[in-house]
């Protein structure tokens, strides 16, 4: 079973490699010295301000006459590995370039996965990122909001969602960012609050049978989350905005 690589690493490349391919996306941007790369047969020498785009199984390889060292991205959030790209090598611009060490600097500090993976995601907007087709991002992102809406009392965790619509979780969360402004857990938690407001305004339900009937865990933390997200406690919501 293949070993589940760093997001980012800095390597240099030696002499040649046998031809493989991997199931995650791989991105190679030299930092200094150059060499070849052939991905699917197709041969190019790369140095700094050039990148090669690796799609998942495609097979490639290497070769370095000099010494050299790399930035290398592995399975980048904002690139779903089912989509291949179609120029396996690009030119970077200058404010890519730019943002090469600061990337190359994160290698030194894997455990910081936050910085990480809020780094990674500025990379859609600064390398040519292969993108699902729209209307297939809306259908799937359609298909999550529509499980939320209609199981919200079900206690979803965000790899048995992103798991229902054929995503990882990191590319379901970034689809959420992206279309709704929030995260599938704050996306929920709009649900289950909306929800309880229905149920307050139009019954005369206790708190822990509405907590429990929106899939919030009682009555204490339905209290809680009116207070924060809405200033006022249920109570008052309840006979400030009664149909009764």
């Amino acid at each position: 079973m293949e070993t589940i690589r760093e997001h980012i690493e800095v390597i240099s490349y030696k002499d040649t490699d046998k031809v493989h391919l991997h199931a995650h996306t791989q991105i190679v941007l030299p930092l200094s010295g150059r060499l070849i790369l052939e991905v699917e047969n197709t041969q190019q020498a790369v140095q700094f301000g050039q990148a090669c785009m690796i799609s998942s199984n495609q097979a490639h390889t290497h070769l370095a006459k000099e010494n050299n060292h790399c930035l290398i991205l592995n399975s980048l959030p904002v690139w779903d590995d089912s989509i291949q790209t179609e120029q396996s090598f690009v030119e970077l611009t200058a404010q890519t370039t730019a943002y090469l060490p600061f990337l190359a600097s994160l290698a030194a500090e894997p455990s910081n996965e936050l910085r990480t993976y809020q780094a990674l995601n500025l990379l859609e907007h600064l390398l040519p990122i292969p993108q699902e087709n729209i209307a297939r991002a809306d259908a799937r992102l359609a298909k999550a909001k529509h499980h939320l809406d209609y199981n919200f009392q079900n206690a979803w965790s965000l790899a048995e969602l992103a798991d229902s619509v054929h995503l990882s979780s990191s590319q379901l969360s970034v689809l959420f960012k992206r279309h709704t402004g929030m995260t599938p857990k704050q996306y929920l938690l709009k649900r289950r609050l909306s929800e309880a407001k229905l149920w307050l305004t139009s019954t005369n339900k206790s708190l822990d049978y509405i907590a429990d009937k929106v899939g919030i865990s009682d009555a204490s933390a339905l209290v809680r989350l009116f207070i924060k997200h809405y200033s006022i406690t249920p109570g008052r919501y309840r006979n400030s905005n009664s149909s009764s």
